[in-house]
C-alpha cells in the first residue's frame, strides 16, 4: 500500500513540473496580427488566402497565436495607387504586427516603398533588378524588408516553350494593372526576346477576354499568357477557348492549373501555392522567432514540372518531340476523337466476330457442307438427257432396209435410281462425320482466337503499365536532379552527382520511348488479331493491369483455391469438364466415327452389291437420205408378198443393274486390314490426346495458383521498395547517403514495380489458358450459363466431402 502510494505521489510530482515547466501549458500565447493586401477582386482570393493562414497558423500554432483579423484584410481594385494606399493603411495600423502582400502588384508596391515601419513579406518578385528590389547577398538587405524571388523564371518558361513548339513572333498576355506597375517589364520581354531571337509583342489585359482576342496580331505564332488575375473564370476559359480556336499554342506562367483549362503547356507544378504557401510560413515564423526579415534569403526556386495537354496539342495541330513527350506529364493522353473502346471482353468477342482465321474456316465449314450434299446426290435420282445427230454412208443406209436412216437426229432421257449402294450410303455417313469434325476444328480455332485476343488485349494492358512506370521513374529520376542540384548548392557533394543524374535521365527517356514503342507493337497485334486497320487508335476500358475491376471477373473462383485439398479438387473437377467439353476430343471422335463407317464399308464391300434401277427413252426427230421411211428405194419389188414391220420413232428400256467386284488382286482385304489400323491409330491419338488435355488444366492451374499468390507478395515488395526509396531519398537530401545508394533503391523500386505488375499479367494470362484448357470462358459466358457451371463445381465439391 505503501509503495502504491510513493508512486501516485511521483506520478504527481512529474506532473506538476511538466505543467508549470512547459509555457504552453503555463500560460496563453503571444498574439500575432497579421494584415494582408490583396491586388483586387479575384474569384481564387479565398481559396489562396485560406491555404496561406493554415500553413502560417500550422506551423506556428505550439509557440504564437497567429490571427488574421477580417478587418485587416484590404481588398485593392488593381490600380498601383489603390494598393500603395492598402499598404500604407497596415504599415500605419499598430493592431497589424506583420504585413503579408497577397498579389504580384502588391509584392511589386511593397518595393517601392522608401521605409518599411515593421515586418513585410513580398510573396511573389518576378525579378528583383526589373522591379528594383534589393538584393545584397542573396537577402534584401532592407529593413524589414523580405520577399520571395524564384529566379529566371519567365526566361525558362520561354524557353522550354521554344523547345516544344519553334516559332519566332510571341505574343505576351499580361494584366494591364501589372504592367502598368512594372513599366520596365516590356523592356525586359523584349531584351529576353532578342536574346532568344524571337519578336515579342505584348498586350495589357483587363477583363474582357473578346478584347484581348481581337488584338492578337494576325501573324503571331505564339501566345504567353501571364498573370491574368483581373479576368474572371468564365473570361478566362473564353481566352483560352479562342486560343483554341485560332490555332495558336500557349504556355501558361502559372501553371498545371491553366493547362487543366486548356494552355497548351505550362511548368509550375500544382504544388507550387502549397510550397509558396509553407516557405511564406517559414518566413513568418523566423520572424517571429526574432530573426530579422532583411536577413531571411529571398531565392526560392520551385521545381519544374512540364506539363502539357494533349487534347488541346491535337486540337491545334502541335505535335511536341520524343524528348518533350518523354519528360512531360501529360494531360488527356486519351483521344476525344478516338470513339473506339476495347475492354477485355469487347476484345474477345469481337475477335470471333472479325478474325480472319476464323472466317477461313467457316467458309472451310460452308464448303463441307456441300461435301455431305455431294455425297448424297449419289443416292438420289440420276437424270440425263442427250441429243444425237447421226449421218452414215449412203450404201450402208440403204442396205439397212430402213432400220438405219443416211442422216438421223434424235434425242434421249436417261434415269437412273440407286436401290442399294454400300460405297455411297458410307461415303454419306462419312462426310457427315468429317462435317462434324470441321466443325469441331473451328470451335477449337475460335477457342485459339479467343485465348489469343485475350493476350493481345493483356499484352496492350501491360505495355500500358509498363509505359506508365518509366514515366514515373523519369520524374522520380528528375526530382533526385533537383534533389543533387540542392545538394551542391549547399556543399554536401559536387556536381558529379548533378552529372550522374543527367546521365540517368537520359537513359530513362530511352527507357519511356522503348515502352511506348513496345505499347504500340502490342496495340498493332491486337488490331491484327481483330481484322482492324494495323494502327488505328482505340482506348482500353481498362486502364492498365492496376485496375482491380480486371481480377474482380474471377472473384468467385478463388474461394476454391484456399487450401491444397480444394485446389486439388478443384483441379481434378476442372480436368472432367475439359475432357467433357475439350472440341479437339471432339473433332478425334468425329474423326473415329468416319474411320468406323470406312471399315464397316470395306467389310461389306466383299460379299454386298450395288443395285441400280436404269431406264431410257430415245426418240428419232428426224430421218432423212437413203434408208429413211421416205426413201422409195427401201420399198420391196412389186409382187414380193413380205411385210416388214415398221418401228416407230420412239425407242425405250428399263433395266436392272447389280454389281459385285470379286477379285481386286488383294485389294479389299488390304483395305479392311488398312481402316482397322488407322482406327486403332486414332483410338490412341485419342488417349494421348485425354493426357495432354489433362496435363494442360493440371498444369495451368497450378501455374495460375503460383501467379495468384505472387500477386500479393510482389505488391508487397513493390510497397517495401517504395517506403524504402522515400527514406534513402530523405536521406540522400540530407547528405546522409551517396548517389549509389539512391540509385540502387530507385533502380528496385522499379524493378519491384514492374513485378507486381507483371504478377497481375502472369496470373490473368494462367487464367485465361485455364479457361482455354477446359474449353469456355466464364467472361463470355452468360449468367445462366456461368451459374450453372458453378453449380456444378458446388456439387462436385459437396459430393467428394460425402465421400471424405
Amino acid at each position: 500500500m505503501k509503495l502504491k502510494l510513493l508512486n501516485f505521489k511521483w506520478l504527481f510530482t512529474i506532473l506538476l513540473f511538466f505543467l508549470f515547466s512547459n509555457p504552453s501549458w503555463s500560460q496563453e500565447l503571444p498574439v500575432v496580427n497579421i494584415g494582408i493586401v490583396l491586388d483586387g477582386p479575384w474569384d481564387m482570393n479565398e481559396e489562396v488566402i485560406s491555404l496561406f493562414k493554415q500553413e502560417v497558423i500550422e506551423l506556428t500554432k505550439n509557440e504564437f497565436d497567429v490571427q488574421f483579423p477580417q478587418n485587416k484584410m484590404l481588398i485593392s481594385d488593381w490600380t498601383p495607387v489603390s494598393i500603395r494606399n492598402s499598404i500604407k493603411q497596415l504599415l500605419e495600423d499598430p493592431q497589424v504586427d506583420i504585413l503579408l502582400g497577397g498579389g504580384v502588384i502588391t509584392s511589386q508596391e511593397i518595393g517601392k516603398f522608401n521605409s518599411l515601419s515593421k515586418p513585410v513579406i513580398a510573396p511573389v518578385v518576378l525579378d528583383p533588378e526589373l522591379q528594383g528590389f534589393p538584393l545584397v547577398d542573396g537577402r534584401s538587405g532592407f529593413k524589414n524588408l523580405c520577399y520571395i524571388h524564384s529566379p529566371e523564371r519567365i526566361s525558362n518558361e520561354i524557353r522550354y516553350f521554344l523547345e516544344i513548339v519553334p516559332f519566332r513572333k510571341l505574343t505576351i498576355l499580361a494584366s494591364q494593372a501589372f504592367s502598368e506597375s512594372i513599366p520596365l517589364f516590356n523592356q525586359r520581354i523584349e531584351e529576353l526576346g532578342h536574346d532568344l531571337g524571337i519578336e515579342t509583342h505584348t498586350i495589357q489585359v483587363k477583363d474582357n477576354a473578346g478584347e484581348v482576342l481581337e488584338q492578337i496580331p494576325g501573324d503571331a505564332e505564339a501566345v504567353f499568357v501571364g498573370t491574368l488575375f483581373q479576368l474572371s473564370e468564365a473570361e478566362y476559359q473564353i481566352l483560352v477557348d479562342g486560343l483554341i480556336e485560332k490555332k495558336l499554342p500557349s504556355f501558361a506562367l502559372w501553371g498545371r492549373a491553366d493547362v487543366e483549362r486548356g494552355v497548351l503547356a505550362g511548368l509550375l507544378p500544382e504544388n507550387y501555392l502549397p510550397r509558396l504557401a509553407r516557405r511564406v510560413a517559414l518566413n513568418v515564423q523566423r520572424i517571429l522567432l526574432g530573426q530579422k526579415p532583411e536577413d531571411i534569403p529571398v531565392a526560392f526556386a520551385p521545381e519544374d514540372r512540364l506539363v502539357i495537354n494533349l487534347s488541346t496539342a491535337r486540337k491545334i495541330g502541335v505535335y511536341p518531340s520524343w524528348a518533350i513527350l518523354t519528360e512531360a506529364e501529360l494531360l488527356n493522353p486519351i483521344r476525344e476523337d478516338v470513339r473506339r473502346a476495347l475492354g477485355l471482353r469487347d476484345a474477345m468477342l469481337e475477335a470471333l466476330e472479325m478474325n480472319l482465321d476464323l472466317a477461313v474456316s467457316n467458309r472451310r465449314i460452308t464448303a463441307g457442307e456441300k461435301e455431305i450434299s455431294i455425297a448424297r446426290s449419289d443416292l438420289l435420282p440420276q437424270l440425263n438427257i442427250s441429243g444425237l445427230g447421226l449421218q452414215i454412208d449412203k450404201d450402208r443406209a440403204e442396205a439397212s432396209f430402213g432400220s438405219q436412216a443416211e442422216r438421223t437426229l434424235s434425242g434421249s432421257l436417261q434415269a437412273t435410281q440407286v436401290i442399294y449402294s454400300e460405297p455411297a450410303l458410307a461415303n454419306l455417313s462419312i462426310q457427315k462425320s468429317l462435317q462434324k469434325s470441321r466443325m469441331y476444328e473451328n470451335d477449337a480455332l475460335r477457342l485459339d482466337v479467343i485465348e489469343e485476343a485475350a493476350v493481345a488485349y493483356l499484352d496492350v494492358l501491360r505495355t500500358k503499365t509498363f509505359e506508365r512506370i518509366q514515366r514515373e521513374n523519369l520524374k522520380r529520376t528528375r526530382e533526385n536532379l533537383e534533389l543533387a542540384e540542392v545538394r551542391l548548392s549547399i556543399g554536401i557533394s559536387g556536381p558529379s552527382d548533378v552529372y550522374r543524374w543527367q546521365s540517368q535521365i537520359a537513359t530513362n527517356r530511352r527507357n519511356v520511348i522503348y515502352a511506348n514503342s513496345q505499347r504500340n507493337l502490342a496495340e498493332i497485334g491486337l488490331n491484327r488479331i481483330l481484322n482492324r486497320p494495323l494502327e488505328e487508335s482505340f482506348e482500353t476500358k481498362e486502364t492498365d493491369l492496376s485496375d482491380a475491376a480486371l481480377i474482380d471477373k474471377f472473384n468467385r473462383l478463388f474461394k476454391y483455391m484456399n487450401n491444397l485439398r480444394d485446389f486439388k479438387l478443384l483441379r481434378n473437377f476442372m480436368v472432367e469438364e475439359g475432357i467433357s467439353h475439350s472440341p479437339e476430343i471432339m473433332t478425334i471422335d468425329a474423326a473415329m466415327a468416319a474411320q468406323k463407317r470406312f471399315l464397316k464399308l470395306t467389310k461389306n464391300n466383299l460379299w454386298m452389291p450395288t443395285l441400280a434401277l436404269q431406264g431410257e427413252v430415245t426418240h428419232r426427230f428426224s430421218q432423212k437420205g437413203a434408208g429413211s421411211p421416205s426413201d422409195p428405194g427401201v420399198a420391196l419389188p412389186p409382187g414380193v408378198g413380205i411385210e416388214f414391220p415398221r418401228r416407230d420413232d420412239t425407242d425405250w428400256s428399263i433395266a436392272l443393274n447389280a454389281s459385285l467386284d470379286i477379285i481386286r488382286g488383294g485389294a479389299k482385304l488390304a483395305e479392311k486390314q488398312q481402316a482397322l489400323e488407322v482406327l486403332l491409330q486414332l483410338q490412341t491419338e485419342r488417349s494421348a490426346l485425354v493426357h495432354r488435355i489433362e496435363q494442360r488444366v493440371r498444369s495451368s492451374f497450378h501455374l495460375a495458383g503460383a501467379s495468384f499468390a505472387a500477386i500479393q507478395q510482389s505488391r508487397m515488395a513493390a510497397e517495401a521498395s517504395k517506403n524504402n526509396l522515400e527514406l534513402v531519398v530523405d536521406s540522400y537530401s540530407q547528405g546522409a547517403l551517396s548517389i549509389i545508394e539512391l540509385l540502387d533503391a530507385q533502380n528496385a523500386a522499379l524493378v519491384s514495380e514492374e513485378a507486381a505488375s507483371n504478377a497481375v499479367y502472369d496470373f490473368l494470362i494462367d487464367l485465361i489458358r485455364v479457361q482455354r484448357a477446359i474449353g469456355k470462358f466464364d467472361i463470355l459466358q452468360t449468367d445462366r450459363e456461368r451459374n450453372d457451371f458453378y453449380d456444378r463445381l458446388d456439387n462436385y465439391f459437396n459430393k467428394m466431402n460425402e465421400i471424405r
